[in-house]
């Protein structure tokens, strides 16, 4: 279903597109997070979504981890897409202790739907992914730089926990074999892991990394890469844990790295 907001911006609720009216070619697709909450919004229009409602049906009922912190986050990225789209007027209104409205007084219009005919938000997941995987095929030369970067990381850190196992100090020699797996870019900078991305929890991983990123202030610097792993069960809002690596390179030498350690929910260093 493809909507116009204040006559202005056109949102397809279907792969989570979003461009100024008249001017396909400036879309902007959200994130799977991002679309269910702006459609759960938009089905309720002037009607009050507390937030336990809203990290329910966009969060809890997908599997995923969820915060108030993170659904403000959300609002707010949602907020700075209406006004990059010419729509400085308040979209979303909060309602102070209770949760979030789309507000009754922006005008609202059903188009006609334009395309992606019998194409699910899943199918959309799944070109999302194949469009990483063949970016990551591309970048020969960040290929190399990421076994470099995990060799690093994993010389620092005398043992490797994230994995779940150990990594024995004798074997620290044999890491320059690691291979590593592109997962997306961190703004500018690139993000590897040392597993294999399905399909159906590379997304989740992503965001889990854009919540501990921000939520922790580990931006993306100039010449910067990372590496990144995360227990499935943490990913589930479970006990488990999460490692987050930027490491900054010059003149193809990497000159620091910045660990960050997450194990259960309490971060160490």
């Amino acid at each position: 279903m493809v909507f116009e907001i204040d006559k202005r911006v056109c949102y397809r609720s279907e792969d989570g597109a979003m461009w100024p009216s008249g001017d396909e070619g400036s879309t902007v697709t959200l994130t799977l997070t991002m679309n269910r909450l702006l459609a759960c919004l938009l089905e309720k229009q002037g009607q009050v979504l507390t937030r336990n409602e809203l990290l329910d049906s966009v969060w809890d009922a997908h599997g995923l981890r969820s915060s108030s912190h993170t659904l403000n986050k959300y609002i707010s990225e949602l907020r700075k897409h209406f006004v990059q789209f010419g729509i400085v007027e308040e979209c979303i209104t909060t309602v102070p202790r209770v949760g979030f409205m789309f507000n009754s007084d922006v005008e609202i219009s059903v188009m006609t739907q334009p395309n992606i005919v019998g194409k699910s938000i899943f199918d959309v997941e799944k070109t999302e992914t194949q469009k990483v995987k063949s970016r990551s095929l591309i970048g020969g030369k960040n290929r190399f730089l990421s076994i470099s970067l995990a060799s690093a990381v994993i010389l620092i850190s005398a043992t490797f926990v994230v994995l779940g196992v150990g990594v024995p100090s004798k074997d620290l020699s044999q890491t320059t074999n690691l291979k590593t797996y592109f997962l997306f870019n961190y703004d500018e900078c690139p993000v590897y892991t040392v597993q294999k991305n399905s399909a159906s929890l590379s997304e989740q991983k992503k965001e889990l990394f854009i919540d501990l990123a921000q939520e922790y202030e580990v931006d993306c610097l100039e010449g910067s890469s990372f590496l990144y792993q995360v227990s499935e069960s943490y990913l589930y809002g479970n006990k488990g844990r999460a490692f987050i690596s930027r490491c900054t390179s010059r003149n193809d030498k990497y000159i620091s790295c910045l660990n960050n350690y997450w194990n259960g929910y309490e971060r160490t260093h």
